[in-house]
């Protein structure tokens, strides 16, 4: 019996080696990039797919360089611009669903080029896990100072003189300032051509150079060239009065009532990011979010922080807000491709 009992010993040895060495990778934390080391262990990457300058990207940095104190690792950002942002989103879907590679982006990217684009490189509903949301983007609507227009009115009585003549500028097809002014056009029975640019900068550049007739962007965009005189603001498309632009009406109070647009600025990461990954990411953009000094330099570009929101509730509001403008951008019959 003694050969048997030996056998048998051996053979438990063995399984036991086998079994041992796999048991701790049932429980392996999804912090863990790799297998011995917690996550985050290497650079964030940020995907801003919008030029440098823009809102998204001076929103993007001052959330950035907070995250980088909490996580203790580098958070980079990389403008990757074109195709409405397409091409940057698409860059950070086909990253490793590992964490390290973030987009932040817009309403645009989310939902509006899905129904300006008869196909997307990208599902956002699919492809994109949501993250956390920063901040709402207000669109103001002005005009060269050298047009020595001041008013709605106004505005609308020199693009009604001549019906096709005058164009307005957006930051690319698809984005926020694109739809925006499309639908402004359709509400005040308007003709006018749309002019697509590469980003805010060049946008503004020959917006002052009266080249376009208007335009339509967020206050940290427009407010210091409002304030230095070389554009108008003729109105803000939000239903109150907006603090850093106290003097500006609104659409409702300029006489084009029930006219709304707008953008918001969000986090994503790749499908599949482990859940663990993203509720720390979260929390670290929430956090953020909430630093005094943070907010001060948010509210001061002119744009409105959102509350807090766990990932439940940032899916929830992207959900619905898809299902508010795709709808609404296909009823437009503007076909980008």
């Amino acid at each position: 019996m003694k050969p048997q009992t030996t056998a048998l010993s051996r053979r438990t040895l063995v399984k036991a080696a086998v079994v041992a060495p796999l048991a701790p990778l049932g429980v392996l934390s999804p912090f863990s990039a790799h297998a011995s080391t917690p996550w985050p262990n290497q650079p964030v990457r940020v995907i801003v797919p919008f030029p440098a300058g823009g809102n998204t990207d001076l929103v993007g940095r001052i959330v950035s360089k907070s995250m980088a104190d909490d996580l203790r690792q580098p958070v980079v950002i990389d403008n990757r611009a074109g195709a409405g942002g397409n091409i940057g989103v698409e860059a950070a879907v086909r990253a490793p669903a590992d964490g390290y590679t973030l987009a932040y982006s817009t309403l645009s990217t989310y939902a509006l080029n899905v129904g300006l684009y008869s196909k997307l490189p990208y599902d956002p509903l699919k492809d994109l896990a949501p993250v956390a949301m920063t901040v709402e983007v207000p669109l103001v609507l002005v005009v060269p100072a050298s047009s020595g227009i001041r008013t709605l009115p106004e505005l609308l009585q020199r693009l009604k003189s001549r019906p096709g003549h005058f164009n307005y500028a957006s930051a690319g097809n698809g984005t926020s300032s694109h739809i925006a002014c499309h639908l402004f056009s359709q509400m005040a029975g308007v003709d006018v051509q749309h002019i697509p640019y590469r980003g805010t900068g060049p946008a503004m550049t020959d917006l002052m150079g009266g080249i376009v007739a208007f335009a339509m962007d967020a206050p940290s965009v427009v407010n210091s060239l409002i304030k230095s005189g070389r554009l108008n603001a003729i109105a803000v498309a939000v239903p109150k009065r907006m603090k850093g632009l106290p003097d500006v009406p609104t659409f409702d109070e300029a006489g084009l009532k029930g006219f709304r647009a707008y953008s918001w600025n969000a986090f994503w990461a790749p499908a599949g990011t482990p859940d663990a990954v993203l509720d720390r990411l979260n929390a670290s953009v929430n956090k953020a979010m909430a630093n005094p000094a943070n907010a001060r330099q948010i509210e001061e570009s002119g744009v409105v922080a959102y509350p807090a929101m766990n990932r439940a509730q940032v899916a929830a509001f992207m959900k619905k807000e898809y299902d508010t403008w795709v709808p609404l951008v296909r009823s437009m019959k503007v076909q980008l491709d």
